[in-house]
């Protein structure tokens, strides 16, 4: 079935048909992204800046923090689009161990993404216009700045395992997976631990990867173990439909914080206003709704 099967088919069967729509937009939302660059400036200069003038380093400090979370927002799609597309590719050749090892990978992405960029609408949407006042240079007597904000983003861009004698900061240490994992079921994957167990239980050298070749039968006073006439298709099929439900809420996780922030972010006048963005029914939404209230102001 999945050989005759289009890809948004593919992905509306086992993730959901928000996965088919999102699909449908990521090589639109690419194209619209694409030639943006990202510039920063110098920590040095910028401290320096900051005594020298105060009005001027917010605008740079906001300019560049809305930059990561744009450029924070793309990297997220384009990895999870590979990912799917790997997925894709291995379910159209009934590539049990393919398909498992990518559904895996995308669930590590979401878990990182959703990590980072979660909460980056609820902080982006009420500050928005304090946001855009600061980067116009607007005259201030207040300081306005979001360290959790921007090492959440330095977290996403630079989280790596670090060698024992490097010397970075901490948001620059990548988490253990568990971690990851929990920020997706306080995000409401309530089974996504035990999806990830059972996604590692294929992708490494276990006992089911032993025993998925054959099946046991017991005759007389034997077991006899034969080779099993279960095809590598019937187990991709009877595993991603059996987590189908948490599949759509990974994929929700995965992809709805990055298209909330590009759609917000329209409001600045130096990223690209990504047209394709407005077919996705963010309006649907209570969460998008909310926040709506805040970006009219």
């Amino acid at each position: 079935m999945a050989a005759t099967q289009t890809r948004e088919a593919i992905l509306s069967t086992y993730f959901g048909s928000m996965a088919a729509s999102i699909w449908k937009l990521l090589p639109s939302i690419d194209a619209e992204t694409s030639a943006q660059n990202y510039t920063f400036m110098d920590m040095d200069v910028f401290n320096a800046l900051i005594h020298q003038n105060p009005e001027r380093a917010q605008a740079i400090y906001w300019r560049e923090m809305t930059l990561r979370i744009h450029l924070a927002c793309c990297a997220s799609l384009l990895r999870h689009a590979d990912w799917l597309n790997t997925l894709l590719l291995a379910v159209k050749e009934d590539n049990l161990f393919g398909a498992l090892a990518a559904c895996r990978g995308f669930l590590e992405s979401a878990a990182d993404t959703f990590y980072s960029l979660g909460t980056v609408p609820k902080t982006l949407a009420p500050n928005l216009a304090l946001i855009r006042a600061r980067i116009r240079e607007k005259p201030t007597a207040t300081i306005f700045l979001s360290k959790e904000l921007e090492d959440a983003l330095i977290h996403f861009s630079h989280g790596r395992k670090l060698q024992r004698s490097e010397a970075a900061e901490p948001m620059h240490a990548a988490k253990q997976m568990r971690e990851y994992l929990e920020s997706l079921k306080r995000g409401g994957v309530s089974q996504v631990h035990d999806y990830y167990s059972q996604l590692c239980s294929i992708t490494h050298p276990s006992a089911e990867t032993v025993m998925i070749w054959f099946e046991g039968e017991k005759e007389g006073d034997q077991v006899v173990w034969r080779r099993t006439n279960i095809t590598h298709r019937d187990r991709i099929d009877r595993f991603l439909l059996g987590w189908k439900e948490t599949n759509e809420l990974v994929v929700a996780a995965a992809f709805v914080p990055a298209l909330m922030s590009l759609r917000m972010l329209h409001k600045l006048d130096f990223l690209p206003k990504i047209s394709s963005l407005k077919s996705f029914p963010l309006e649907k939404m209570p969460a998008w709704k909310e926040f709506e209230r805040h970006l009219r102001r």
